[in-house]
């Protein structure tokens, strides 16, 4: 009975300690794969394609567009789009990721939180393309900044820092989600991607 005892520790030992291994190797796979904004698409402000708030010099006029009077009685400006997520693995060990937490962050805050569930497994040089959709109230944000500043702000200028995306991906062991211990900086000028690269 002893020794069925002991080999059931040890087999229990051994399992948990492979498991621990595995952990790690998949954890430093999330680490060293490339992630990088492909495009951007569907992008909309207050209801309407961003286009519609160019002006003839070729910078975004919001606050004194006709509809963002009306939206501030609303308190509602929504800020949505579509980011086309590029995935690549460049070492010779495979990456596999099952969902992903994504962030984005304004000013330092969070401004948008989801949750994507896709399968992505990556052999060396691979790569994959994963949607993230979001759709944010920015009003709270730009009422306390002032919306003239804040508009010239996000729209124009695009300062580093000031939009930032964030991703937090996971791997599955055992049916269990495991989690990067956190979030990876894909981006730390977002804005200039939401005008750059959408189509």
């Amino acid at each position: 009975m002893k020794k069925i005892v002991g080999v059931f520790c040890l087999v229990t030992v051994l399992f948990l300690s492979s498991c621990q291994v595995n952990k790690k190797a998949q954890m430093q796979a999330l680490a060293d794969c490339e992630y990088d904004v492909e495009s951007v698409e569907q992008v909309k402000f207050n209801g309407k394609k961003l286009d519609a708030y160019k002006g003839a010099d070729g910078n975004y006029n919001i606050s004194s567009l006709a509809g963002i009077a009306v939206a501030l009685f609303s308190k509602e400006l929504p800020l949505e789009g579509k980011i086309n997520l590029k995935i690549t693995n460049p070492e010779a060990k495979r990456a596999a990721i099952n969902s992903f937490k994504y962030m984005i962050e304004i000013q330092g805050s969070p401004l948008f939180e989801g949750t994507v569930d896709q399968n992505v497994d990556l052999s060396q040089g691979q790569s994959a393309i994963v949607p993230l959709t979001f759709k944010a109230n920015i009003f709270n944000k730009a009422k306390e900044n002032g919306f003239d500043r804040f508009f010239d702000e996000l729209f124009n200028k695009k300062s580093e820092g000031f939009l930032v995306l964030k991703i937090k991906p996971s791997f599955k062991i055992a049916g269990q989600n495991i989690y990067y211990p956190s979030y990876i900086t894909i981006d730390k000028n977002f804005a200039s991607k939401l005008f750059k690269l959408f189509k």
